[in-house]
């Protein structure tokens, strides 16, 4: 609990990660220059200089470029162009940018795709009124082709001169992954730490020299490193989602003698009642991914039901509180809280802007925990484990938004596996060690070998699926609501 976070996306507060482009942990073994690639020479830095003094010469360079840039009203595209080719030529590296054709401005090393449009479009994922050959396109959507289409090319940038994405060759459509970065908030605020992690990612050095192999770049290295490490976090992550279960678990038989009692008698089917533990964890997990995925709250929700459900309701708040002891009390109002959002969730709650979802959220799911008692020491230590990963390095922050498909199927098939039991003295939940060489398994009673997605057929399909749905309707572009 004393180990402070060490990889928490606000230490660089104006960068975005969106998807799985490189892990969050890479990204702070780069911002540390742990990584490979990193040594000086790497870099190409200039003799007699440091990297740090590199970076903070090229932050100063790139802040003149763009307060001359941010004084012109409403450039045009080529005027943004001649910006972006001095900006990254002189910040990052880039000598060797030439002209593009197409939706393209320019090419780095016949290979390094660059997407320029004017600041007027704000949004790169909206369509573009720039880009010559398609203007129902989006620039992003204009790299990602390119990039989905040369074999040559697997990294690539987009920008309209006050922000700036990196992306890669990505064959999803509806799960965009990119790293962006606000170049206004860098320079107005002095915002020298996400300068730092942005021109340590896309100096030209991170794309590889020139006629290798496009594989052959720091950038794919890193990202191949981040995805090694992901699959060792995801096994930690199991192990959290079982703490949880077991702490829950021990917290609700600590706090309900009656319950417990039933349960040691075999009034209360003890592989049922753990149905419902699972239930409330998947509850918990579908809550985490849809915050930070924006898409609990239907368009038609207000500003103030917003405002009172992040504030007031949220796992997203109680997230950030559960790394505090003292929030770890005797008390039971934290669960209490949170099972007036579920019930919201069944109906429907428009003072609070959620829609009524029903299935996984129905009045019927959990008949022996709607009704019971937690207290804050066991709800808060289970949300803990969920929202944090521990390794040598300390504690990272589960990044439940960036969850693929895959990584929510492999939690929940590592859940059917377990087995549990009642402790000797019935106040407390224990798995079995064994319960993988057991015949009767629940995967085996159920006859249930669920592919990766089952999670997400389980949660997000039969819960997600009405929100999306509703906002396609709604949208005057659906694609572009869901993308």
């Amino acid at each position: 609990m004393a180990r402070k976070p060490i990889t928490d996306m606000s230490a660089w507060p104006s960068l975005t990660l969106e998807g799985n482009l490189i892990a969050p942990a890479m990204v702070a073994s780069i911002d540390r220059r742990q990584a490979s690639d990193q040594a000086e020479e790497d870099y190409r830095i200039r003799k007699g200089l440091t990297i740090r003094e590199e970076i903070s010469t090229s932050f100063r360079v790139g802040q003149s470029h763009f307060d001359a840039f941010a004084k012109l009203q409403n450039p045009p595209v080529e005027t943004t162009r001649r910006f972006v080719r001095a900006f990254l030529t002189e910040t990052f590296g880039f000598d060797d940018l030439v002209l593009a054709e197409g939706t393209l401005s320019f090419l780095a090393g016949e290979r390094i795709p660059i997407v320029v449009v004017p600041p007027s479009e704000e949004k790169l994922d909206r369509r573009s009124q720039t880009l010559s050959t398609d203007r129902s396109r989006s620039p992003a959507f204009a790299l990602q082709d390119y990039l989905n289409d040369h074999n040559d090319a697997l990294w690539g940038l987009v920008t309209n001169g006050t922000v700036l994405r990196l992306m890669r060759d990505n064959a999803s459509l509806t799960r965009p992954a990119y790293v962006e970065a606000d170049l206004a908030q860098i320079f107005l605020n002095e915002d020298a730490a996400s300068f730092a992690v942005l021109w340590s990612l896309i100096h030209r050095t991170r794309f590889g020299a020139a006629g290798a192999p496009a594989t052959d770049c720091p950038l794919e290295r890193w990202r191949d490193a981040g995805s090694r490490e992901g699959e060792a976090a995801r096994d930690r992550l199991a192990l959290q989602v079982e703490t949880a279960l077991q702490v829950l678990g021990s917290g609700f038989l600590e706090a309900n003698p009656d319950l417990a009692a039933r349960l040691k008698s075999g009034e209360i089917d003890l592989t049922e009642w753990f149905n419902e533990l699972l239930r409330l964890v998947y509850r918990l997990i579908f809550l985490m991914v849809a915050e930070d995925r924006s898409l609990l709250h239907p368009e038609v929700a207000t500003q103030d039901a917003r405002k009172l459900y992040r504030e007031g309701y949220s796992l997203a708040a109680l997230r950030a509180s559960c790394v505090r002891a003292a929030t770890w009390d005797k008390h039971h109002d934290r669960y209490e809280g949170v099972k007036i959002v579920f019930r919201a969730l069944a109906h429907g709650q428009d003072a609070l802007g959620l829609p009524a979802l029903g299935g996984l959220f129905s009045d019927d799911k959990l008949p022996h925990l709607e009704t019971a008692r937690l207290r804050n020491r066991a709800f808060m230590e289970a949300l803990y484990r969920l929202s944090w990963l521990f390794d040598k390095t300390g504690m990272t922050p589960v990044n439940w938004r960036a969850m693929e498909t895959e990584e929510l199927g492999s939690v929940y098939e590592s859940l059917l596996e377990l087995q549990p039991q009642l402790g000797g003295d019935g106040k407390t939940l224990i798995f079995a060690s064994e319960a993988a060489e057991q015949k009767g398994n629940q995967r085996k009673i159920t006859g249930s070998y669920y592919t990766p997605d089952s999670l997400v057929q389980l949660l997000l399909d039969t819960t997600l699926d009405p929100v999306l749905d509703e906002r396609e309707a709604q949208a005057a572009d659906p694609a572009e609501t869901l993308l």
